[in-house]
């Protein structure tokens, strides 16, 4: 038996430490030596390790780096699949996880790429080498630089900063997407007080690391100068998220939602329709989609409500995700009948209880108010999406506008109890779910959803009362998301982005199938509508490249609409092809624009409104690698998801 000082310590342990030895029942001895500046116990060949380790990884690095400056550049990216258990193997395909970076980009939303979407998720689920790469903007490619940059991770901001960017997360995203107890991560913050606190108060832990670093980073994408990197704090959080991933636990989902809210508003990282089913189904793993009351699972109120709070924040995210993308949900809506979180404020309860009694009606709306009514909304979402878009069994018309009527008149109850606006946080809202006109966007974007079907069927005329509705849900949205984003610091999200051009389409759709439509209005008032529609587009297109061709597309059909609209009212006839090549400038781009809105992932409405477009007037042009015209009835099989 080994001979110890007092700071040595003998522990029992199955796992394997080369060295040691084995007490009388054969389990293996694990010699652990205490550091006297951390406390913390370490195996005494715990720095050999860290320094073969870093040899290796430093090895890897400069090979992956040869790689990269000898490998001839390509336009087109490889398909990339799922990687061996062989962590060599993982590593030396570093250079091609750069190159294909776009297929699990959160704009990038894949088609049902197969193997390739199996992989994106086990980027997060398996342990292996994480850095943020950024490919070059296609702008770049004529410069000669055909080597993507590198992100290098950072250090934890310097506490007043940290505050300020934790602020803009906890007043804009946090009231939307409540998952994380903030006064336990006031606490993880308090630290940054001291240069040594990381080391000293939190000790380095990977969940305490880790959502500080991730929450820094979605903070820093809200604000308009963060004074730090958003894609390097980003790198630097997911350094720490393979000791969360191990555990089926409530951190392994929160730490799951905060990559899919990363996700929300950027570019880069994995999509957040993966993320946010990856999460979901992490929860019904663990039972939290059932009433906890009646599994009879023993929880401390603050484990209870934070379950709670996690399973409806991956619900309503993946709900959004799958009316982006006309994707079926991941978990039906009869499976569940877990309860509603308590409308208390963070503060309001710890691991001993609650502090005060859930407020009242009566009361002044909390943070989880909006939350609440946040999940109600798109828990409606998600039902119209199933009863209408997901049952490709419901032929009976009469029975689908009977639950057409049902689904409104839920609606408007909905609306019509929805809290009184909160006051926008210091320095504005940063988010367009704490503005006030979120809930009326929602619900214009709900109105389009019930009727869609109806606008876009071909074998029924459309009634002029539904042709109205449409277009002032239309017309609405547009107005709501001028008001919110022009000369504001309000954000946007591929939601956002995919809800106002999806509207935009909807009032051009109406006015080229329905000629009461154009009757009813004026030039002006039509105008006004586009002119909301583009601006805003144009708004995201600045900060967001992947928005342009989204912005492209719709600057070209209202362009083409009101040239319609103003030929009829001064008695000419439209054109039979409504792109002529010689005398329009978008006919040459619009394939490729059209390509572009595809690749950053379509929903069937988009699909059907564009389709329907299509066959009111042909697109004359010549396709990309050949010399046929295309037609416009073609243009769904470009969308197909």
């Amino acid at each position: 038996m080994l001979q110890l000082s007092q700071n040595w310590f003998r522990w029992e342990t199955d796992a394997l430490f080369p060295g040691e030895g084995l007490n009388n029942r054969g389990r293996i001895l694990v010699c652990l030596v205490e550091d006297p500046a951390t406390k913390r116990q370490q195996p005494r060949n715990y720095l050999e390790t860290l320094e073969d380790r870093v040899r290796f990884l430093e090895g890897k690095l400069r090979e992956s780096d040869l790689e990269g400056s000898t490998a001839s550049p390509s336009n087109e990216p490889s398909t990339f699949y799922p990687r061996s258990s062989s962590e060599q193997h993982e590593l030396s395909d570093l250079s091609s996880m750069i190159g294909t970076l776009s297929l699990s980009a959160a704009g990038a939303e894949p088609h049902y790429l197969g193997s390739s979407s199996v992989f994106a998720f086990a980027r997060f689920v398996e342990p292996s080498l994480r850095q943020v790469v950024s490919s070059i903007p296609p702008d770049k490619a004529s410069e000669g630089s055909n080597q993507p940059s590198m992100l290098n991770p950072c250090p934890l901001p310097e506490y007043q900063t940290a505050v300020r960017l934790s602020n803009a997360y906890f007043q804009n995203i946090h009231p939307q997407y409540p998952f994380l107890h903030e006064p336990t991560f006031r606490i993880w913050e308090s630290a940054l007080k001291s240069p040594l606190g990381p080391f000293e108060v939190l000790e380095y832990k990977s969940v305490p690391i880790y959502f500080l670093f991730m929450v820094y980073a979605v903070g820093a994408l809200l604000l308009p100068t963060p004074g730090y990197s958003p894609e390097r704090l980003y790198a630097s959080a997911l350094l720490y998220i393979d000791e969360i991933l191990y555990h089926d636990n409530l951190e392994c989902i929160q730490a799951i939602l905060c990559s899919a809210t990363y996700s929300l508003r950027s570019s880069k990282g994995t999509s957040h329709w993966k993320l946010a089913g990856q999460a979901l189904r992490q929860c019904i793993n663990l039972g939290y989609h059932r009433d906890h009351k009646r599994l009879r699972l023993a929880r401390s109120q603050l484990q209870s409500e934070l379950q709670k709070r996690a399973f409806w924040s991956a619900y309503s995210m993946e709900c959004s995700a799958s009316l982006l993308l006309g994707r079926p949900l991941s978990l039906r809506l009869q499976e569940i009948d877990a309860d509603l979180p308590l409308d208390l404020e963070d503060s309001c309860f710890t691991e001993t209880g609650l502090c005060e009694s859930p407020k009242t009606p009566s009361e002044p709306p909390t943070m989880m108010t909006h939350a609440i009514h946040g999940f109600r909304f798109r828990n409606m979402l998600g039902r119209i999406h199933s009863t209408l878009y997901s049952d490709n069994t419901a032929t009976d018309f009469d029975r689908q506008n009977a639950h057409i009527k049902d689904l409104l008149e839920e609606l408007d109850k909905l609306m019509a109890s929805r809290p009184l606006p909160r006051s926008p946080p210091d320095g504005g809202a940063l988010s367009f779910f704490t503005t006030p006109d979120w809930y009326q966007a929602v619900y214009d974007s709900a109105i389009l959803q019930l009727y869609r079907f109806h606008i876009t069927d071909s074998q029924r005329s459309v009634p002029p009362d539904i042709i109205t509705k449409c277009m002032r849900a239309a017309k609405s949205a547009c107005h709501s998301y001028r008001r919110q984003f022009l000369g504001t610091p309000t954000t946007p999200t591929w939601g956002a982005l995919h809800e106002l051009f999806l509207a935009g389409l909807t009032y051009l759709y109406c006015l080229w199938k329905a000629s009461s439509a154009r009757d009813s209005l004026r030039h002006d008032q039509i105008s006004s509508t586009c002119t909301d529609c583009t601006m805003v587009l144009v708004i995201m297109a600045e900060r967001w490249k992947d928005a342009a061709p989204y912005r492209d597309v719709f600057e070209a059909l209202a362009s083409r609409t009101m040239t319609m609209i103003a030929d009829k009212q001064q008695g000419k006839e439209a054109a039979p092809t409504w792109f002529a090549t010689e005398q329009d400038r978008y006919s040459a781009d619009l394939p490729e624009w059209m390509a572009g809105i595809a690749d950053s992932g379509i929903s069937l409405g988009v699909d059907l409104l564009l389709s329907g477009l299509g066959d009111d007037f042909s697109f004359s042009g010549t396709c990309e690698g050949g010399d046929e015209s295309w037609d416009g009835t073609d243009v769904s099989t470009m969308y197909q998801l």
